[in-house]
């Protein structure tokens, strides 16, 4: 487990640090040891962070899973990371990470130069237990939608993880606004996908 000076730490600095192991491969069960005292948010955080970067297709699904684990964890409301030992074996090629990482640790760094515990009340087990909720639904979409459309519920994912890791009830405001953005736009790309369908099968039926 990560050390008191760990702590010390900034997230984005211990982000970095996944990037520098002597292992060419960095493992789910590694970043969970360097978070997991952190708390759930900072897992659900790290791991929205990481699928935003493009992977071939149905890379984000593996993603996509271990922030279901961590969310479910999160409406149990348990205190301790649990990984079953498949889980924990996932690895992603440690040079791939730093320069993937690299990418975003901008981002990353302006977020949390904005955070700060504030709006308490949006915070607290009832706010775990809600979020651990929508953090599934939000993981599924990410797994699941097209390119673009699953960046939204995927954003809604790294606001959920930082507010709760900050305490920030602003920008958990922002998570549950994109989770309505989200929503909305799955079901009219469903719609759309729908409607498009129909038209096609009644244009063949016409021909």
């Amino acid at each position: 487990m990560p050390s008191s000076q760990s702590h010390a730490r900034t997230f984005s600095e211990v982000l970095e640090d996944l990037g520098r192991g002597e292992n060419s491969k960095l493992s789910l069960h590694e970043v969970v040891d360097r978070f997991g005292e952190r708390g759930f948010g900072a897992l659900i955080l790290v791991l929205a962070l990481v699928a935003m970067i493009p992977w071939p297709p149905g890379g984000k699904a593996l993603f996509a899973l271990a922030i279901i684990l961590m969310a479910v964890q999160l409406t149990l409301l348990r205190h301790e990371v649990w990984l079953p030992v498949w889980a924990g074996k996932a690895s992603v090629s440690r040079s791939f990470y730093r320069s993937a990482s690299g990418k975003i640790m901008g981002i990353v760094r302006r977020f949390e130069s904005l955070s700060r515990p504030r709006l308490l009340f949006m915070t607290g087990k009832v706010a775990d237990i809600l979020i651990g909720v929508v953090a599934v639904l939000m993981a599924l979409m990410m797994g699941t939608s097209a390119p673009l459309i699953d960046v939204l519920p995927d954003l809604a994912l790294v606001l959920f993880g930082l507010g709760l890791m900050a305490r920030d009830g602003v920008i958990l405001i922002g998570g549950w606004v994109m989770v309505g953005v989200s929503i909305l736009t799955y079901v009219l790309a469903w719609e759309s996908l729908i409607a498009l369908f129909h038209g096609v099968r009644h244009t063949l039926h016409l021909g």
